[in-house]
């Protein structure tokens, strides 16, 4: 019996449009009528996943932020349970690495999305997300972030990820969760960590736990849940796992609440 279920936001939960959250209120309230526990598992900041929470009436749950940097309990008390974070001097490097293959980077630095040069990229992902963007200087940027997120063109990322693996492997670990989206963690962090450490806390074993997810960051949450789930449009990443198939976002909530419940 499936008794936890961590979905992911964007691609998921959450279409492009940015419906998803208010669809989820009876899917989400029939899962807790359940007694099965709700996280969200995301790349976003622990505000931003709060809101989702907010929008979707839920009143208690869990969110792994920052693709498993941070582990909350919702609501958000003043500290995370856990919290990891990049060396400084790994995510100078890093920063230097993007800005030398032309990316755009955000820092997610103690509950501040941090940014080098406001641009329209930059703008558009505060306003998705909720959370505003603060200008700093690459030094304040680096003071151990949670995550680096750098902003470039789908077809470049592949040579960006090899690049910061080669020369800065063993202290980070980096992946893609949008075409054009390449995000920067800490090594040995990922969702799926997060989601074993979070059932651990809860005391289940991982065939009670069901993920949901779409993206190449997802992967590992999914590899690890007793029972995995994507959207129809999921990457390829994720349908090579050959996990259950739902409606995209909006509609992949209510699916999703049918099929556990069964």
């Amino acid at each position: 019996m499936i008794r936890l279920v961590a979905v992911d936001l964007d691609g998921t939960l959450i279409a492009r449009d940015g419906r998803g959250a208010r669809e989820a209120r009876e899917p989400f309230a029939l899962l807790a009528r359940q007694g099965i526990e709700l996280a969200i598992a995301t790349g976003r900041m622990v505000q931003s996943a709060a809101l989702v929470f907010e929008d979707a009436a839920v009143a208690r749950g869990f969110i792994i932020a920052l693709n498993g940097a941070e582990l909350w309990a919702y609501p958000p008390g003043p500290a995370p349970l856990w919290q990891r974070a990049i060396d400084p001097s790994a995510a100078r490097r890093a920063i230097e690495i993007c800005l030398g293959a032309g990316a755009e980077v955000q820092g997610y630095v103690q509950g501040e999305m941090r940014i080098l040069q406001r641009t329209a990229r930059t703008e558009a992902y505060a306003r998705r997300t909720r959370v505003p963007a603060h200008l700093v200087d690459t030094e304040r940027m680096s003071e151990r972030p949670q995550k680096l997120l750098a902003l470039l063109e789908p077809e470049e990322t592949g040579q960006l990820i090899e690049r910061l693996r080669l020369e800065l492997g063993g202290q980070i670990e980096c992946f893609r969760s949008e075409p054009d989206f390449v995000e920067i963690v800490p090594a040995g962090v990922d969702k799926g960590a997060a989601l074993e450490a979070l059932a651990e806390r809860l005391g289940l074993s991982l065939a009670e736990v069901a993920a949901a997810g779409d993206g190449e960051n997802d992967v590992e949450m999914l590899q690890v849940a007793g029972r995995a789930f994507a959207p129809r449009t999921a990457a390829a990443a994720v349908t090579r796992l050959e996990p259950f198939l739902l409606p995209p976002p909006p509609d992949l909530a209510q699916a999703l609440a049918e099929e556990l419940v069964r």
